[in-house]
């Protein structure tokens, strides 16, 4: 799914926190989102996403101009993920019954994806007896096993150690195959370097650069962004 953003604002108490004038999203991309605290980044995810509702602007989704048409086709997980309060196993596959798939491909899903990470002694456990990475490992599974065309995470391995971390990226990288796309709010250069194909940075609630994770992180333009990579003043 192709997504255009244009001429984006979003006002919170009349103050203007996100101007986009025009951004495109690609087939088959990892996205990364950054910026300081309080740049935007959650609040262009969530704008973009449906998430949020934005004060004006445009947000086309293969030129369709409402998210509700295409929720199907999009998944989102939160920097603070809400789990049901239920076992571990239901909560992943809570999203497939709710799109009513066949219990073959709701097992072949499950086999899959529980290879990722190594959790089968935690499927019949409550979420609430789980500790925040753990949380968020059932989260970042609950949101793959949906195979959306489009995929938003805000910060989703921020409670995880170096390395689920690093097994997690493994799995972001899957949810851009073929003409799927990720969508990613990161904090972290390293993942940035590891797992971004485009890198996006706003500051101020505005884009200051974008473009291949290869030229921005090498080749930054804005001074602000070079400052934090440290490649010039």
């Amino acid at each position: 799914m192709k997504i255009k953003v244009l001429d984006l604002s979003k006002e919170y108490n009349g103050k203007e926190v996100l101007y986009i004038d025009e951004l495109n999203f690609k087939e088959g991309y990892v996205y990364a989102l950054m910026g300081l605290n309080g740049s935007g980044k959650t609040t262009l995810l969530q704008c973009v996403s449906g998430i949020e509702a934005f004060t004006r602007g445009t947000v086309l989704y293969d030129d369709i101009s409402s998210s509700e048409f295409v929720t199907k086709d999009i998944s989102v997980m939160l920097q603070s993920p809400y789990l049901f309060n239920s076992s571990v196993i239901e909560n992943i596959i809570m999203g497939l019954k709710f799109r009513k798939l066949s219990e073959e491909i709701i097992q072949e899903r499950i086999k899959h994806y529980l290879t990722f990470f190594n959790i089968e002694d935690l499927l019949n456990k409550n979420t609430r007896e789980l500790s925040g990475g753990e949380q968020a490992k059932v989260a970042l599974l609950r949101t793959a096993v949906l195979e959306t065309k489009v995929t938003f995470l805000d910060e989703p391995t921020a409670s995880m150690d170096i390395e689920s971390t690093l097994i997690a990226e493994k799995l972001i990288r899957t949810m851009a195959e073929g003409k799927r796309s990720v969508i990613l709010v990161t904090h972290d250069l390293m993942q940035v370097e590891r797992v971004a194909d485009f890198v996006i940075f706003l500051d101020k609630g505005s884009i200051i650069e974008q473009g291949e994770k290869s030229v921005v992180l090498k080749f930054p333009e804005h001074k602000l962004l070079r400052q934090i990579l440290k490649r010039g003043d």
